[in-house]
């Protein structure tokens, strides 16, 4: 009876090893490919907890191509209590034209009424701690290169591609995707722990023919 009861426990250590193993594995390298997605990182000021920390949210370009222009929007968050200053947006619209520009708080783009160039440079003075600024424009193709936000006193640099953006639909579905999400875990976590005691079933009964 011991030794049964030993086999079982040891089998059942492997397995539980093994699956332990294997979903620790899937979780660091999902979290390395999620870290290559975050924004750069560049040189550090001396006294961190006396930086303002910016972040580049809700950047948008429709999903489809029109002949009209397309809007973009983009808002830079300052997420910390210390007022960002001397803050630099730069936008490279790539292949795309733009016509047209505006600011929120401030319109940067008051007397602008032509622009010719792809890649477009902001100067903010300040971005007050728990503030946002607002950039909309219209360009000639639903697609930008990149955004990259610095500034004299940031904690670090924020730089965020084409790529990074989410579109609008995935927000939308968001809940039902996380619902089905929980489900799917229950059921794997119930056939996990059928197959597991098949397993060592199968296991204990082919040890019994040895023994």
């Amino acid at each position: 009876m011991e030794s049964k009861t030993a086999k079982y426990t040891f089998w059942g250590a492997v397995i539980a090893a093994f699956i332990t193993g294997s979903i620790a594995l899937y979780v660091h390298l999902d979290g390395k490919a999620a870290e290559n997605k975050e924004v750069n990182v560049t040189g550090k000021l001396e006294k961190p907890n006396d930086a303002a920390r910016l972040a580049i949210s809700n950047a948008y370009v429709p999903p489809v191509n029109t002949s009209i222009d397309s809007a973009f929007f983009v808002e830079v968050i300052n997420y910390s209590q210390i007022t960002a200053k001397d803050v630099n947006i730069k936008i490279n619209f790539g292949e795309s034209s733009v016509s047209k520009c505006e600011t929120l708080p401030e319109n940067k783009f008051f007397e602008e009424k032509e622009l010719k160039n792809s890649i477009i440079n902001i100067s903010v003075e300040e971005i007050l701690g728990s503030d946002s600024f607002y950039i909309y424009c219209l360009i000639s193709h639903p697609v930008f290169d990149s955004i990259l936000v610095t500034g004299s006193n940031l904690y670090s640099n924020a730089l965020f591609d084409y790529g990074q953006q989410k579109p609008l639909e995935i927000e939308r579905t968001s809940g039902f995707v996380t619902f089905f999400k929980v489900i799917a875990s229950i059921v794997a976590l119930i056939f996990i722990g059928y197959f597991t005691i098949l397993v060592i079933s199968i296991l204990n009964n082919k040890f019994k023919k040895f023994s």
